[in-house]
């Protein structure tokens, strides 16, 4: 019975911890971002959605996450539980990928299970909770982390991979690729791991073909007309002081304060921690160094700012804490069990989690659109319409000039091709045949007799 609550009791805690604070996303209901993304990976052919995964370098907007969009609409229908529980098993998923990578750089599973505590809640990404639209961060975390998991197993085993293992290594890593742009820096990753643990010995190899594969991602991403970047909110403004400004900027969201890191601060803070890895002849402190600073490249010259982007360069940050607490307490208090240390820190984190969290889901939900209410209305109202539809309401609950309710009305009914008019766009009511025509009244939904 020890032996089994030595093993398992842990995971069991991080399971718990986890869903005490961030168990109600499992409820959340359709976020804005997510009727866009399911509009948009529904438009093309399913087919064709595949083959945008195959054709990695091209332009298509990350369509790994398409495809778990595709898939859990068809299977489960315009309901949002079937895919708040899809990122749930992901996030628990990427917990236990997060630790095989720790327990493989620092071969304690004391270090790897502190890290893996520290990266079980963050109350800033709040969306990673509450928002299937972040499911591209979770795939992107979870494939990184296998891919890396793959190549640290054999190379720890004192081998080189061979062809059958660069095409697993390749197929994880490719995959992330096509669910977020964060996953360019795992070459970075590799030739970390190969300067610090081996010294490049027969890591050469690693480091080329895993930047050959990237290079055409990156080209095809940055070129022709429907790239990234010809988006204002991620055109990048790239220079060392707009690195800088963003970094304390993330600094503060990720240590829960609000102005304290600063651009003098944050070198300081920098200096001191690639100094005590020297010092201390770390590798995974010197590794976790080089991590967080090279993980933020893909967002940290964007001037679009979102906490959940913190999701996977935290992961360096867990990896340096832990290590350095275990290191700290062999030294100085090894009479002090490794459990009472993480305990400890999971005590101490808990009023900080809570605290934050009241801020970020009141900053969440002054932002939440009323999805949940108008598929009960249109349930009740209209449950069904003929293929093609056009509708018009003189009054909605939804922002003027957006395309949320169109969105979720083509999604309801499943049929992209329902025209969609509204009064609070300008649109007439008058000069044109509307199969139906709605008003929303005191929250409800109303359907106005037509002539």
């Amino acid at each position: 019975m020890r032996a089994l609550t030595a093993r398992f009791g842990p995971a069991l805690f991080l399971v718990a911890y986890f869903f005490w604070f961030a168990g109600g996303g499992l409820w959340a209901p359709f976020t804005g971002d997510d009727l866009m993304n399911l509009n948009f990976h529904l438009t093309p052919s399913f087919p064709r959605l595949l083959l945008s995964n195959l054709t990695y370098w091209t332009t298509a907007y990350r369509p790994m996450g398409g495809i778990v969009y595709a898939v859990v609409y068809r299977l489960a229908g315009f309901h949002p539980m079937p895919f708040r529980v899809v990122c749930f098993g992901l996030l628990l998923v990427n917990l236990w990928l997060f630790y095989r990578v720790c327990l493989r750089l620092t071969d304690r599973r004391e270090v790897a299970l502190l890290a893996t505590l520290l990266v079980t809640y963050h109350a800033w990404m709040v969306n990673l909770y509450y928002s299937t639209g972040t499911i591209y961060e979770l795939l992107c975390y979870g494939f990184y982390f296998a891919a890396f998991d793959y190549y640290l197993g054999i190379r720890q085993a004192g081998r080189t991979l061979q062809f059958r293992q660069w095409v697993g290594f390749l197929a994880f890593y490719i995959c992330a690729l096509n669910s977020k742009e964060l996953a360019v820096t795992l070459p970075l990753s590799i030739l970390c791991y190969e300067c610090i643990w081996h010294r490049m010995k027969n890591g050469v190899r690693g480091v080329a073909i895993s930047a050959f594969v990237t290079l055409p991602f990156v080209i095809g991403k940055l070129t022709g007309p429907d790239r990234l970047t010809a988006n204002p909110l991620y055109r990048p403004a790239i220079s060392a002081a707009r690195y800088l400004h963003t970094f304390h900027l993330y600094l503060n969201v990720l240590f829960y304060q609000d102005h304290f890191f600063r651009d003098a601060n944050t070198i300081l803070l920098v200096v001191a921690m690639f100094a005590l890895a020297v010092w201390l002849r770390s590798r995974p402190l010197l590794f976790a160094c080089f991590f967080i600073l090279f993980s933020v490249l893909p967002f940290i010259f964007v001037p679009h700012y979102s906490g959940f982007f913190l999701y996977l360069p935290m992961a360096g940050w867990a990896l340096y804490f832990a290590t350095g607490v275990e290191m700290l307490r062999e030294r100085i208090a090894k009479a002090i069990p490794a459990t009472v240390v993480f305990l400890v820190v999971a005590v101490a984190l808990a009023p900080l989690h809570a605290r934050e969290s009241r801020k970020t889901m009141q900053v969440f939900t002054t932002m939440a659109l009323p999805t949940a209410e108008t598929i009960a209305q249109l349930e009740r109202v209209q449950p069904s319409l003929p293929r093609g539809a056009t509708l018009f309401f003189e009054s909605d609950p939804f922002p003027p000039k957006t395309f949320s309710l169109v969105f979720l009305v083509r999604l309801f009914y499943d049929d992209l091709t329902v025209q969609v008019a509204r009064a609070a766009d300008g649109d007439p009511s008058v000069g044109g045949h509307f199969d139906a025509v709605f008003r929303w009244d005191d929250g409800k939904l109303v359907k106005v007799e037509t002539r």
